[in-house]
């Protein structure tokens, strides 16, 4: 694993040296991943705005704007696509999102992306490496962000869906029977609440265990959070609707992956050198624990 060290750290000095330009390239890459995912998994129901000039001009502009970008693009693609066939789930989204731009963006902004990350997760059949991750690098900021991304996601799954049963004509029964069905599918929809409650309480207890002194912390943060995810989403959620048991034992195992992947590469140290200090000023003792971190010269010395 010494080469995962050394890509890493070649990879940061690339980019230190290089991010003028590395910077709006990723971006460009991300919107237009991302954008084409969503256009994939929508498919039929997608519509002309997932044309790829549209994709192309829109990833342009993100390439140039904060990451948030992505998520805003994306939100006004699928709100287009809905207001092709109904008007009332476009209402409704519409709703939402302003909704997450009062709750987010209004009082954190800055990780917008975040949402796009949390409903592409789903998509990829790879959800729980979300709350994991985010929950490990950004901490318990990341609650309220994969909450909202939640509840986007499952509003364009039911979009998915039931396009076909959803109606654009602007007649008060008919769009009173669309309004109750997205209310019942989605806004009433025991499982959003449980995946929604999951997912906050996951990137809680990550962040709070990782944040302890104790050895390993990262690792048994990430057990714990895969424990929480694995009895809310997979046991408690069985109840309320049928889920593929195999699709989300696929995308636990993966996910977990993902995260102890993470947590080598970057937090790879060495508890074996772990050093307690101790020292103290006129107002204060101070308890100090360093650990110091595994370089990959050290990684080599200690497999020899």
């Amino acid at each position: 694993m010494n080469i995962l060290f050394d890509i890493r750290d070649n990879v940061r000095r690339f980019y230190a040296s290089n991010n003028t330009f590395i910077r709006p390239l990723l971006k460009l890459g991300c919107a237009l991943l991302s954008f084409f995912i969503l256009k994939l998994y929508l498919g039929e129901t997608a519509g002309r705005f997932f044309d790829i000039k549209f994709l192309l001009l829109f990833s342009l502009i993100c390439a140039f704007i904060p990451w948030g970008g992505i998520t805003f693009f994306g939100g006004a693609l699928v709100l287009l696509s809905m207001a092709g066939t109904s008007y009332v789930m476009a209402g409704v989204m519409l709703m939402a999102m302003l909704v997450i731009g009062v709750l987010y963006f209004g009082f954190k902004p800055g990780h917008g992306g975040v949402i796009a990350l949390v409903c592409i997760g789903f998509m990829l059949k790879i959800p729980y490496a979300a709350p994991l991750v985010l929950g490990l690098y950004m901490g318990a900021s990341a609650a309220i962000p994969c909450a909202l991304g939640v509840i986007a996601w499952f509003l364009i799954r039911f979009y998915a869906e039931n396009a076909g049963e959803l109606t654009r004509v602007m007649d008060a029964s008919a769009m009173l029977t669309d309004f109750s069905s997205i209310v019942d599918g989605v806004l009433r929809n025991e499982y959003v609440i449980i995946a929604a409650a999951a997912f906050v309480l996951c990137v809680l207890a990550v962040s709070a265990i990782k944040s302890l002194s104790i050895d390993h912390s990262w690792t048994i943060a990430i057990a714990v959070g895969c424990i929480i995810l694995c009895v809310l989403m997979v046991l408690v959620g069985a109840f309320f609707v049928e889920t593929s048991v195999l699709w989300d034992v696929f995308g636990i195992v993966i996910s977990l992956g993902l995260a102890f992947l993470y947590e080598y590469v970057f937090f790879a140290v060495d508890y074996s050198g772990s050093e307690r200090i101790q020292f103290e000023d006129d107002d204060y003792f101070y308890y100090v624990k360093a650990i110091p971190k595994i370089k990959p010269e050290e990684d080599m010395d200690r497999r020899v």
